[in-house]
């Protein structure tokens, strides 16, 4: 294989891919509304409780997967699965708030 004609090694550009991976500013404002939602007893709807739920799984899922292409290259992400434990917990709670909307 001949060398990269830029200089920089397969090693550097997956270190690059996958180092330090945050959460995008976006993803955190919207964990924060929902955390508030949640927290101000906000929510009327069940379907709005439902949506966020699926929007919080399907960013849980997004995140696990880095989590583990991370994991197959060596590299471990603290802080990137303590969000996935805050997020999850965020799940969990929205989980009770419509469980308790159904039973009214």
């Amino acid at each position: 294989m001949s060398p990269d004609p830029y200089g920089i090694s397969d090693e550097e550009t997956i270190k690059k891919e996958f180092d330090d991976y945050e959460l995008p500013a976006h993803d955190k404002q919207s964990i924060n509304e929902i955390r508030k939602k949640v927290k101000s007893n906000k929510y009327g709807k069940i379907d709005e409780i439902e949506s966020h739920q699926e929007f919080l799984e399907d960013m849980t899922n997004r995140l696990r997967t880095i989590v583990e292409n991370e994991k197959s290259i060596g590299e471990i992400n603290w802080e990137l699965e303590r969000q996935i434990d805050d997020i999850k917990a965020l799940y969990f709670e929205l989980e009770r708030l419509r469980k308790e909307k159904t039973r009214k």
